[in-house]
């Protein structure tokens, strides 16, 4: 392409955002009329699967383009660091875009560029690097609030608890997130203008706990009477009691599963539905600066988050398991009008995941794709040269969790962790009330050896299999250490 006709990329992220909370996804209350209108004039994958559902094993196969098991990061592990030589800014800046991060990376070391011109970051109060500074943290101290913190409004960082956030709204994580991205651009244009073309990656923490958004958006949905119950079916039996979360035994309101009333089960809903559309407004408050007035137009948006949240469904709070809650993401690109591409697109058929992400924004900018992409470009299906992928099932894994088999239809999952073989009909029952594995169900066993097959061709059969067959016992075994910080 000639200078100045390369597409802008910015790739917007949030955290722990469930894919059914959205106005375009049917959700009865959430207000998401920015990212809303990113789909409708684009392309909206409602079928979109985090391969790892959680933060870092997530962020690792969002900028590898490469499976869990072949990028190395199948589970949690915020200290281990990655060499990987061709990472998404990478890539982009080995040709020519000036890279840009504001906001969550969760890397190691904290300070890495990883391919970044200029990082800007935040990390939700870990501090793992020597002398890493959080520049949110810094920037809050100078603002006076230092002795509040993070954690001001009593509610935590893996909790299930909400309130209103003390700060005013501007001094909120999220507000700073967009600022800092709007001081980039600004930055970007003048010491640049419109011909340097720059992959911009904005990534908001929220809506991962605490759930502490601005009154405003708190008191919106905190009397609601359409906040939807939580689902309570067949996977609500497969624990009792209280479940920590990561094996973090503090006196905290924390956990991976405990059954809660409905009604503080909804209270909870309030802070996590604010805290969504908290981070809408701020991607329009973003967006429409880039537009009215920088008067960027050559913008290619992809609007991604890492993993879902649990939400008290089935009486489990987080992710990590292969339930909807967990595994399914938003998937939203949008294209600009130059391009003339269809707009408006829905692909309700193709089940789409985060490793895909990489091989579509290269093959929009005419990029060429470095070896080792497991992922696929979906320019086809926008372009309209095919109406759905042919993969078949996407496999999604998280360690001491499970393995799980989805398509658009239907899901298998093995839970080790609880010792389960579970069988969905995702189009009859989306909200996995009924399991229906059993020995006698020939398409769950036609999954079930599936998954088998697969572990072998990976070559892991030691760390998940006895015999020739998935084993409880076996794969309970491989698990990564406990993170300090969580003893």
């Amino acid at each position: 392409m000639k200078p100045g006709n390369q597409p802008n990329i910015v790739l917007i992220s949030t955290d722990q955002h469930r894919g059914d909370t959205l106005g375009i996804a049917g959700h009865p209350v959430i207000h998401t009329p920015g990212i809303d209108a990113l789909a409708q004039t684009g392309h909206y994958f409602p079928r979109a699967i985090s391969e790892v559902p959680s933060c870092v094993g997530a962020r690792r196969t969002l900028f590898s383009g490469q499976w869990p098991v072949t990028n190395g990061m199948v589970g949690f592990d915020d200290m281990a660091t990655w060499d990987e030589p061709n990472t998404l800014c990478k890539v982009f800046q080995r040709n020519g875009y000036k890279t840009y991060s504001v906001g969550k990376r969760h890397v190691y070391p904290q300070d890495a560029n990883y391919g970044f011109d200029k990082i800007i970051t935040h990390e939700e109060g870990r501090f793992l690097s020597p002398n890493y500074q959080d520049d949110y943290i810094e920037w809050l101290a100078k603002q006076g609030w230092k002795n509040f913190g993070l954690f001001n409004a009593g509610v935590t960082n893996n909790g299930y608890s909400a309130r209103p956030c003390v700060f005013p709204e501007q001094f909120h994580v999220t507000s700073w997130t967009a600022t800092e991205a709007i001081g980039v651009m600004d930055e970007h244009v003048r010491k640049y203008g419109h011909d340097t073309p720059f992959f911009l990656y904005v990534s908001f923490s929220k809506p991962h706990p605490p759930w502490d958004p601005p009154s405003f958006f708190y008191e919106r949905y905190a009397n609601d009477p359409d906040i939807p119950d939580p689902v309570i079916g067949d996977p609500a039996h497969a624990m009792k009691g209280r479940k920590p979360f990561v094996n973090a035994n503090g006196p905290f309101p924390e956990a991976e599963y405990l059954a809660l009333s409905a009604k503080n089960v909804r209270r909870g809903r309030a802070g996590y539905y604010g805290c969504i559309d908290h981070v809408d407004s701020q991607i329009t408050r973003f967006t429409y600066h880039m537009w009215r007035l920088l008067n960027l137009r050559n913008l290619v948006f992809a609007f991604v988050s890492d993993h879902g949240e649990m939400l008290g469904d089935h009486n489990y709070w987080a992710k990590s398991f292969g339930y909807e809650g967990s595994i399914r993401v938003p998937f939203v690109l949008n294209f600009p009008a130059q391009m003339n591409l269809p707009i408006g697109q829905e692909y309700p058929d193709s089940t789409v995941g985060l490793a895909d992400l990489m091989p579509t924004l290269l093959d929009v900018c005419g990029l060429p794709l470095p070896a080792g992409i497991d992922g696929c470009s979906l320019m086809p299906l926008v372009r309209g040269e095919q109406k759905h992928l042919n993969r078949g099932h996407l496999h999604a894994e998280h360690l001491e969790y499970g393995h799980y088999l989805v398509d658009s239809n239907e899901k298998f999952i093995w839970h080790y962790r609880t010792e389960n073989f579970e069988y969905y009909d995702i189009k009859e029952d989306p909200y996995e009330c009924r399991n229906l594995y059993s020995q006698d169900n020939t398409q769950a066993q036609t999954l079930h050896k599936k998954l088998e097959d697969l572990i072998v061709t990976q070559g892991r059969e030691k760390d998940f299999m006895e015999n020739g067959k998935l084993s409880h016992r076996v794969a309970q075994k491989h698990t990564h250490e406990v993170p300090a910080y969580a003893i």
